[in-house]
């Protein structure tokens, strides 16, 4: 599409803009385009609202709406300029060879991590991705994947409607979609307990180490309920009861899918490592595995 940008509204969870598009017809119409990015993964690919100047002239590639007129999803953005503008962390350049946001300006090294052994803090800081995935059903971050989809699963993924995906209806996760994410994460002491918010939506989880009850009698959550325990250097935490079921890109979870976490903090407290395995007969023949990490970036 082209047109002339009359607003931005630079605001979670999509910045959305206005732009005058003339139709085959000659007729002005004004449309509304969403940047596929939060504000979080814009502006860690380095993209503001500064860079949008109404009245000037502008080229958007991405997806029409199937479900509204004149709404389209832009993932590239050409401005005045010729500068390019990526409103999506995990895609590339469209228009030029390089441009602002995207992937290439995502990537964090073990090199960026801030000084982790003087404040001493453990656990307890914002853990960051530190790369974007390619691929429409690719998991966020994840270093190592193994996911034994059985026939059943397989069956009910085929048959999915894409408008029915909790990710395009800007809905909150649950368990264990919620740590597939590219936005950081916080740990924290919550008591004798330890508590994790996911910056994407506000969501918490609380890790229940001194007062962990029955889980077998908990009420069922979005995120279940965390039972925590050390072994040595790592976290091993197993969360049950998740009333979710949902993992995503129309694959679903069983009614009772159990997940366990270990998570090992590095030496000098920069680096989180985290493998989850995933056991339900319902849609794994076998325990699946994500393994991924964190890096402490400061943010």
């Amino acid at each position: 599409l082209e047109g002339d940008l009359v607003s931005v509204n630079w605001a979670n969870p999509h910045p959305t803009f206005v732009v005058t598009i003339t139709s085959d017809e000659g007729v002005e119409e004004a449309w509304e385009i969403q940047g596929f990015g939060s504000m979080y993964t814009l502006s860690r690919g380095g993209v503001s609202a500064d860079y949008f100047t109404p009245g000037e002239r502008i080229r958007i590639a991405g997806q029409l709406s199937t479900r509204r007129d004149r709404v389209f999803l832009s993932n590239n953005m050409l401005l005045e300029n010729g500068q390019e503008v990526v409103l999506n962390g995990g895609a590339d350049p469209y228009f030029n060879n390089e441009g602002v946001g995207g992937m290439a300006n995502w990537a964090a090294a073990e090199d960026d991590v801030v000084n982790c052994v003087a404040p001493n803090l453990g656990l307890f800081r914002v853990w960051s991705q530190p790369h974007r995935s390619a691929g429409t059903t690719s998991l966020e971050g994840a270093i190592s994947i193994h996911l034994p989809f059985n026939e059943e699963a397989l069956a009910k993924r085929a048959a999915w409607d894409t408008l029915d995906d909790p990710d395009m209806l800007c809905m909150g996760k649950g368990m264990p979609a919620v740590m597939i994410t590219p936005h950081p994460f916080t740990f924290f002491q919550d008591g004798e307990n330890i508590g994790i918010l996911a910056h994407e939506y506000s969501l918490e989880r609380i890790i229940h180490i001194d007062d962990a009850g029955n889980p077998a009698v908990q009420p069922p959550s979005s995120v279940g309920y965390s039972v925590g325990r050390w072994e040595g250097d790592t976290l091993v935490v197993e969360t049950t009861n998740i009333a979710w079921n949902y993992f995503f890109f129309g694959f679903g979870l069983g009614d009772d899918v159990e997940v366990t976490e270990r998570i090992t903090l590095s030496e000098d407290q920069s680096r989180l490592d985290s493998s989850a395995v995933f056991t339900d007969s319902e849609t794994f023949t076998e325990p699946a595995t994500i393994e991924r990490y964190w890096l402490a970036l400061g943010e």
